[in-house]
Order: structure tokens, then C-alpha cells, then sequence
């Protein structure tokens, strides 16, 4: 807002509030928007239940999707659908969270439950993990690796082969042949003593994995690329040249920017105005600002006490402040030789009108005087600035003398100077 005691008492507050946020008291507000993303990207759906302590402290409780379903004593309503309570026109009204037990279920009403998702369809109640579309090939790949993995393993527990006739498999350290050829002598670090006739030993070479193999696996981590909304280059193999590295970057941001615009558009600005509401509701803030405490101020409707308590200060520190401050700007303008009002706008206050100070007129030097031209003879001066009043001077008007007549010429004279130029007023006619 515009207050910045304001501010920095609601900053202060989500600070320390951010670090008991959790029901289970597990984890800060930090955490829990790191581990809602992860969520939110693995699964593309996580309920936030907005609750409290029971004093009014505001609480968060995370709920993995899973977990909300359609009881089973609500089967075949119309209205519940996924775990999802809703009105005629489709709007969640309430959901269904499963307690841990089969047959428990805890109904939350819809203004306590943030549903973080990214949205595919306008009208789908419930959010599919983006994996969907890759599940099947990301479990045939583990196959693949696992079966791979078991033939190398085999393949590298025999080296060695006796081949020839009669010859028996040698899986173990039994005794192969008459001589007393064992498994162990053979694949120890001793060399051969006797080999029978007419048999020969081989030694076992796998190939496996073979490269072709490595390319094959790739086409399954290009599919959870794709469903993930990344390039694969970003996510696997980055052997690129400095264009395309860019390109490919440029790429990851985008859906980068997208999923944090949904975290901080769903998530964090929700919570924050929760919870800064669930403070002003409990005393914690005023919920007030600045201007309406000046105004209460100026009234005698409250004290520097309690503005300065609500924000969390001792109001006499802060007096004793403000007069320390004044006084060091006042002392470095006069030092400096400039005013006040060019380093600190006060507003409401009249500014002192600079006073010259006249200057002394030497005793000894005579004052002079300008002498006023004399009016020519048959000249009358106008003036729209009042008349100056001064005793030495008799006043006359032409309404003192009733019989004062003008000629002709006196005439002419007034009406020009008056701006009638030619039009002459009618003569008086005496009685």
C-alpha cells in the first residue's frame, strides 16, 4: 500500500508467520511452495486447505489429489462427481477428503480448499498428471533397463566356457570333468593346469548394451519431455552449438514463467491476503493506514501511543527521533545558508515572506527628489489608482458647488479622457 509502516509491519508479520504456517508443523512457507510445484508438475493437481489453530492463527495443510474421492455412501449422486461437490451450473461448492480410513471422509467447503493445477479443459472438475499421456512408456523403459541390467549381471558371472563332448555346464563350483577342473580354478586368477582332449575353452563376450540401445531409450525420454511442456535438450542432453543453446533456453523459460505465474497466481497471492485477513481479524495488524490515523490524530480521536504501538514502536523513541532529525536538517541549512523547504517538503505549512530590510540613508547626503512634469494648461490627468488622503491638501469635488458649469472646451476634455470622445453630456439648465 501507500503506508510504509504498513508495509513493513505486514512484511514483518508473514515473516515470523511463515515459519509456523504447516498443520503438521513440518514445513516453513518456503517449502511448502517448493514442494506444491514439484507436486503440482509430477501429479498437475494439489489441494491447500486453508484453515486454523483454533485461535485464529492461520494455518496451511497440504492434501495430495489421491486423496479426494467420492465416498462410498454417495455413489450414484449426480451431483458429487470425482470427489466434487457441485451446483446446477457446475461450480464446486464442496470436497470429499479422505481421513486415511476407507469409510472416514471429511467434507471441506470450497472458499477453504486452493486447487493448484494447470487447467487442459474449460470444464474439467478434476486435473490429469501431464504424464498421463507417457505412463505406459516410461514403465516399458524401466522394463527394458531391468532386463538389460539382469543379462549383463548373468553375462559377466561366467567368462570362461570348457566346450567339447560330454562336457557338463560348470554354474557353481561343483567339479566338471574327471581331472578336477572346477568352476573356481577356472575363473580364479591360477592358470589351467590340464585341459582334457578334444575339448577347448571360450570365453563368453556380451555385447549388450549396445548402442542402437541408447538411441532406442531416447524415444521415451523425448515423450515425458513433450508431456512436461520442455525441450528434451534441456532436460537430457545439452550437446548443442550457441544458437540452438539459446533457443532452447529460451524455450525452458517460457514454461518456466508459465508454471510460476500459476504457483504465485493460485497459490502465494491467495494465501498472503488469507492470511494477512485472518491477522487484521485476530488484533495482529490494524488494517488501517496512514491516512485515517492523521485524521484521528488532528481530532483528538487517538494518540502517538497507540499509532506508534500498533506499529510496533515505542512512540517517545520515536519522538525523541523526529526532534533529533529536525534539528540536524535545520542545522545543516543555516550552515549551508539555504532553507528548510528545499530539503524537506512540509505540506500545510505557510512558508514566512522574506523581509528585506531597508536600506540606511546616509545623514549627510541630501535625499533626492524627482521633480513631476507640470500639466500643460487645459490637461487633466486620470488615474485609476486610488486617491491618496493627506491633510495639507483641501478636497473639492463638483458636487460642492450645484452652480459649477463647464464650457464647452472643459467639456470636450472630459469626454475624451473618459473615452466619449466626441459625445458631449447636455448642458445643465439652471432654474
Amino acid at each position: 500500500t501507500s503506508d510504509e509502516g504498513w508495509n513493513r509491519a505486514t512484511e514483518e508479520w508473514l515473516a515470523n508467520w511463515s515459519l509456523a504456517c504447516d498443520v503438521r508443523g513440518l514445513l516453513d512457507w518456503n517449502t511448502i511452495q517448493q514442494v506444491a510445484t514439484r507436486t503440482m508438475l509430477r501429479d498437475n493437481e494439489l489441494f491447500v486447505l486453508l484453515t486454523d489453530n483454533g485461535d485464529g492463527w492461520p494455518m496451511l495443510q497440504l492434501v495430495e489429489s489421491h486423496r479426494c474421492e467420492t465416498p462410498a455412501y454417495l455413489n450414484g449422486e449426480r451431483r458429487v462427481i470425482d470427489g466434487v461437490r457441485v451446483n446446477a451450473q457446475g461450480r464446486p461448492l464442496s470436497y470429499y477428503i479422505n481421513l486415511g480410513d476407507t469409510d472416514k471422509f471429511s467434507e471441506v467447503q470450497s472458499p477453504d480448499v486452493i486447487v493448484l493445477a494447470e487447467r487442459d479443459r474449460a470444464d474439467e472438475l478434476r486435473s490429469l498428471s501431464r504424464l498421463v499421456t507417457c505412463l505406459n512408456l516410461i514403465q516399458d523403459r524401466e522394463e527394458i533397463l531391468t532386463n538389460t541390467m539382469v543379462s549383463v549381471k548373468r553375462s559377466s558371472t561366467i567368462g570362461l566356457a570348457l566346450e567339447g563332448e560330454g562336457s557338463a555346464g560348470f554354474f557353481g563350483p561343483e567339479t566338471t570333468t574327471t581331472d578336477g577342473i572346477t568352476t573356481d580354478r577356472i575363473l580364479g586368477a591360477g592358470a589351467i593346469w590340464n585341459v582334457p582332449n578334444g575339448r577347448k575353452i571360450r570365453e563368453i563376450k556380451d555385447d549388450r548394451p549396445s548402442p542402437n540401445l541408447s538411441e532406442f531409450m531416447d524415444q521415451f525420454l523425448r515423450a515425458v519431455a513433450a508431456g512436461l511442456g520442455l525441450p528434451y535438450e534441456y532436460l537430457w542432453k545439452a550437446d548443442l552449438s550457441g544458437p540452438s543453446q539459446r533457443f532452447v533456453l529460451a524455450q525452458a523459460q517460457r514454461r518456466f514463467d508459465e508454471i510460476s505465474q500459476a504457483i504465485i497466481t493460485q497459490l502465494v497471492s491467495r494465501v498472503r491476503l488469507w492470511a494477512l485477513a485472518k491477522a487484521i481479524k485476530r488484533g495482529d495488524l490494524t488494517g488501517r493506514d496512514s491516512a485515517a490515523d492523521r485524521e484521528d490524530l488532528k481530532l483528538g480521536l487517538t494518540s502517538y501511543a497507540s499509532i506508534y504501538a500498533a506499529r510496533g514502536e515505542d512512540w517517545q523513541d520515536a519522538i525523541d527521533q523526529k526532534i533529533a532529525e529536525q534539528a540536524y536538517i535545520r542545522a545543516k541549512c543555516d550552515k549551508a545558508g539555504i532553507p528548510v523547504s528545499e530539503v524537506q517538503f512540509i505540506p500545510n505549512q505557510p512558508q514566512p515572506a522574506p523581509v528585506t530590510p531597508p536600506s540606511a540613508q546616509p545623514a549627510d547626503e541630501p535625499v533626492a527628489v524627482t521633480p513631476q512634469p507640470e500639466l500643460a494648461a487645459g490637461t487633466v490627468s486620470v488615474s485609476m489608482s486610488a486617491p491618496v488622503e493627506t491633510s495639507l491638501t483641501e478636497t473639492f469635488s463638483m458636487k460642492d458647488d450645484p452652480d459649477l458649469e463647464l464650457s464647452d472646451k472643459e467639456l470636450d476634455m472630459v469626454a475624451k479622457a473618459v473615452g466619449l470622445k466626441n459625445k458631449r453630456p447636455a448642458k445643465k439648465k439652471r432654474g
